[in-house]
Formats: C-alpha cells, sequence, structure tokens
C-alpha cells in the first residue's frame, strides 16, 4: 500500500500511532521498526531515535545541522536499497527524535552522501536533508 506524505509537515511532530492512522495500517506495528519499507511503494522510512532505551541496540546516530550520520541495523535491512535509491526514484524521509518514547518530528527527504557497507557490523551512512 502506497504510503502519502501529502498531511505530514516538515517540523511537525507524530507518534507511530498517528502515522499508522494516517497511512491505512491496522496498527502502530506494521511502522515499529528503524527502516520501513511500505509494500509496492518507493519509499523507504527511517525512524531513528538519538537517546534509545538501555535495553535496546546502541547504534551511534548523530543528527547535525542538515546532516544525519547514522548506524545501520545489524540485520542490514535495505541498505542496498538505500545506496541505490536516488538511482532508483526511491524516496527516502525522516523521523527523528531525541529521546525514545516521544514523538518524531518529521525532517524531509534525505539523500545518501556517503556510506560504508560491512556485513559483519552495522554500516555507516552519511544522510544529507533536503
Amino acid at each position: 500500500m502506497p504510503v502519502s506524505f501529502t498531511q505530514i509537515t516538515v517540523g511537525h511532530s507524530y507518534s507511530r500511532n498517528e502515522l499508522a492512522k494516517l497511512w491505512g495500517y491496522a496498527s502502530m506495528h506494521a511502522i515499529a521498526r528503524g527502516v520501513v519499507t511500505p509494500k509496492d511503494d518507493n519509499k523507504i522510512i527511517l525512524f531513528v531515535t538519538r537517546e534509545k532505551q538501555t535495553s535496546a541496540e546502541q547504534y551511534e546516530d548523530e543528527l547535525s545541522g542538515n546532516e544525519l550520520r547514522w548506524e545501520g541495523p545489524n540485520d542490514h535491512f535495505s541498505e542496498d536499497r538505500m545506496i541505490a535509491a536516488s538511482e532508483a526514484g526511491d524516496e527516502i524521509h525522516l523521523f527523528y527524535r531525541e529521546r525514545h518514547h516521544t514523538d518524531f518530528v518529521y525532517l524531509g527527504q534525505l539523500e545518501v552522501s556517503s556510506h560504508e557497507r560491512h556485513t559483519d557490523r552495522p554500516s555507516h551512512f552519511v544522510f544529507r536533508v533536503l
């Protein structure tokens, strides 16, 4: 199901429950991952939390100005797709929050500036917020 950003505004806060409802999902569990790729859609959605719960994997993610330094998940989900996004016509969108259990702020679309791909540990990406 294609996901629409027509009702999503850069700089506004959204909970996963709100987004799930806007996008027609039965629950927020459909978008509970850090990397979400809606079925039959050209979008890749990142949900990034700087200060994670102590029980969560402690990926090093840092937003500074319009640059996001991000460690990909250990399962390397959609990393190749992100690397090829601009050539493939895929859009990468960023929802970011400083601390867990707070709403995410939609920061807009991203493009990959650089990446260091790994298979035995998290890959490193640098994104530019468009």
